[in-house]
C-alpha cells in the first residue's frame, strides 16, 4: 500500500487547486449562495448531465467532478516526478489510496468552499480582485504554453543557431585560466604585499601566510581553471590582461577587498559539440521567440496610463 504523508494532504488541501482556481469556484457554487440549507441531492440525475459531467462524490447536492480530481492527480504527479531525486521527497504513484486521499481532500475543500460562500465571503472586493487575478493567471499560463508548441524553434532553426554562436567564438568556447590572488581588506596591506612579491617574495607563502581568503589560502591562493566572466569585477578583467607568468601590479579593488592576482597557466575550452549544447540552444531561442512576440503584442496594443492619485 502506498501511504502519503499527513503534511503532504495538508499541502495539498492549501495548494492542490490553486492552478485552477477560477474553474473551481465556477463549478461549485451552490445554487442559492445566500441559503444557508444544503442543497437538496436530487434522487434520479438526469442522465445527460451525468453523462458529460462524471462526479467521485457530491456534497450537499454538489458534484465534485472526476474531470477534477484527474486534474489535480495529474498535476501532483507531474510535480514530484520533477522534484524526484531531492532529499526527502517520496516517490509518487497513481494509485487507488493516492485518489482516495485526493478525493478526501477535494471534499474537504469543497465543505470550506460552501461554508465561506454562506457567509458571502465570495462577495467580499478582496475575493473579487484575487478571482480576477487567478483568471489572469490561469489563462496566461495555457496561452504561454501553447506559444511554446507554436514558437518552437525548428531543427533547422538551433543548428543555424549553434553555427551562428560557434563562428561568433572563433570555433572555441574561449578561455579558462588557472590563478592565484591573495586578498586583503586594506589598500595599504595590498601595496605592501606587491612591494614584498618584487623584492623576490614567494607568492604561495604569502598568500598562506596573509591571505584572507580562507578558502584558498591554505592552497597558496591557488584557484583551478575557471573563466574570466565567471569571478566578480573587476577580478576576471584583471585576470584577462595578463600574460602566463605576470601578476597584477595594481591591487585590484572588489567587493571583498583588495586582491594580488598572479596568472599561472591559460587553455582555450573546444567549442562542445551539437548534441550538448543542443536543448540549451533550443531553450535559448523559444524563450527569444516568445519575448519577441509578447513585444510584438505590447507595441500593438492600445496602452493608456491612468493616474490614480
Amino acid at each position: 500500500m502506498q501511504s502519503v504523508k499527513h503534511h503532504f494532504l495538508l499541502a495539498l488541501l492549501a495548494g492542490c487547486l490553486a492552478a485552477a482556481g477560477a474553474g473551481y469556484a465556477a463549478d461549485t457554487k451552490p445554487k442559492d449562495a445566500a441559503d444557508s440549507k444544503p442543497a437538496k441531492v436530487e434522487s434520479k440525475p438526469d442522465a445527460k448531465t451525468d453523462a458529460k459531467q462524471k462526479n467521485v462524490a457530491t456534497v450537499n447536492g454538489i458534484g465534485i467532478p472526476k474531470s477534477r480530481l484527474d486534474f489535480v492527480a495529474k498535476s501532483q504527479l507531474a510535480q514530484a516526478q520533477q522534484q524526484q531525486g531531492q532529499p526527502g521527497q517520496q516517490p509518487l504513484q497513481d494509485t487507488p489510496e493516492f485518489r482516495d486521499n485526493l478525493r478526501e481532500i477535494l471534499i474537504t475543500r469543497e465543505i470550506l468552499y460552501q461554508e465561506a460562500v454562506k457567509r458571502k465571503l465570495d462577495k467580499t472586493p478582496d475575493y473579487q480582485t484575487q478571482l480576477d487575478l487567478a483568471k489572469q493567471q490561469i489563462i496566461l499560463a495555457v496561452l504561454i504554453e501553447d506559444l511554446s508548441k507554436k514558437l518552437n524553434p525548428t531543427e533547422a532553426d538551433v543548428h543555424k543557431e549553434y553555427e551562428r554562436v560557434k563562428a561568433e567564438r572563433g570555433g572555441d568556447a574561449g578561455k579558462q585560466y588557472k590563478s592565484r590572488h591573495i586578498l586583503v581588506k586594506e589598500e595599504a596591506d595590498a601595496r605592501q604585499i606587491i612591494a614584498d612579491l618584487d623584492a623576490g617574495g614567494d607568492f604561495a607563502a604569502i598568500a598562506k601566510e596573509k591571505s584572507q581568503d580562507t578558502g584558498t589560502k591554505d592552497e597558496g591562493g591557488e584557484l583551478d581553471f575557471a573563466e574570466a566572466e565567471s569571478y566578480v569585477q573587476p577580478f576576471g578583467e584583471a585576470l584577462k590582461a595578463l600574460k602566463k607568468g605576470e601578476r597584477t601590479k595594481e591591487p585590484v579593488k572588489t567587493t571583498y577587498g583588495y586582491h594580488i592576482i598572479e596568472l599561472e597557466d591559460v587553455k582555450t575550452v573546444p567549442f562542445p559539440e551539437f548534441d550538448l549544447v543542443k536543448a540549451q540552444i533550443q531553450q535559448g531561442l523559444a524563450t527569444k521567440v516568445r519575448d519577441d512576440y509578447i513585444a510584438e503584442l505590447r507595441a500593438k496594443a492600445k496602452v493608456q496610463k491612468i493616474d490614480t492619485k
